[in-house]
């Protein structure tokens, strides 16, 4: 049993009264993988002592894995393995080879070298991140918002159906997306047969749903779509993690709604990954231990 934990989790997890009983319970009967985006939140926490005390736990659970690769290199990644591919189809995927990642294998195993300077960068980054992907989802609100009261029975009602909308649009989607990127990782040019073998690789499905899910979120609804009751770029881009465990706990509420919708193109195509509640993951796990 693989599992990932969001760093809401992971906080939850620290604070716990039963943390001994449930991380002797993980690592007896599972496996856990942390990310580059944990390592990350981490170390942006304030507080000298504890910033240090959730990043030796991510440590410990870690059993000494590299941590996996941020979401948009995965999605790279796959490209570069798919125009390796073996003469009989088949490809190979490294999730955690980033060369950019070795300052968070250095933080995760030195915690104390994480100093002020180093947690102000990471903060302006995922300011950047989130401002960044914040554009991307609700930047054309006004305009969406003028097309549907224009047209009202256009506007689309949950965010499966704003992404069956944009599916409508699949040749835009290979032709501005997805073989510009195949084109800068590989070198070479994406073909349409190509793309629609390519995509069929869940990672793909779930990083641009996260997107499109946010349009829908932020753009689209008509209430509750401000930047603070929606998840943001860092929660939503983890969905592709979704695609190389088995549980995802988080203790977010509403990445946790996201991540149960975006986990249906992993059910698609038969990976049975089950997105927990904290409360849940915890209650299960100690009944078992």
């Amino acid at each position: 049993m693989r599992y990932c934990l969001d760093t809401s989790a992971l906080n939850r997890l620290l604070d716990d009264p039963e943390r001994e009983a449930i991380v002797t319970g993980m690592l007896v009967g599972a496996s856990f993988r942390i990310s580059a985006y944990n390592v990350i939140e981490a170390a942006k926490t304030k507080n000298v002592s504890r910033r240090q005390e959730l990043v030796r736990l991510m440590r410990r659970l870690a059993e000494n894995k590299r941590p996996l690769d941020p979401p948009n290199y995965l999605i790279r990644a796959v490209a570069r393995g798919y125009a390796q591919r073996s003469p009989k189809g088949e490809v190979s995927l490294t999730v955690n080879a980033d060369p950019n990642l070795e300052g968070v294998w250095v933080a995760l195993n030195e915690p104390e070298r994480i100093d002020e300077e180093v947690r102000a960068e990471l903060l302006a980054w995922a300011e950047k991140w989130e401002n960044d992907y914040d554009g991307i989802a609700a930047g054309p609100r006004q305009e969406f918002q003028e097309l549907f009261d224009k047209y009202p029975e256009q506007r689309p009602r949950t965010p499966a159906a704003t992404i069956r909308s944009y599916m409508k649009h699949d040749q835009q989607i290979f032709e501005q997306f997805v073989a510009p990127i195949f084109e800068k990782e590989t070198g070479k040019t994406l073909s349409r047969p190509e793309y629609d073998d390519l995509i069929a690789e869940r990672m793909w499905a779930l990083y641009f749903g996260g997107y499109a899910y946010a349009c829908h979120q932020r753009a689209v609804q008509t209430d509750r779509f401000s930047r603070n009751r929606n998840a943001g770029g860092v929660d939503l881009g983890q969905a592709v993690y979704l695609r190389l465990c088995d549980r995802f706990v988080t203790n977010d509420k509403a990445q946790y709604r996201g991540l149960r919708f975006l986990n249906r193109f992993n059910r698609a195509a038969g990976h049975e990954t089950e997105v927990l509640r904290y409360d849940t993951f915890r209650r299960r796990l100690l009944i078992t231990v």
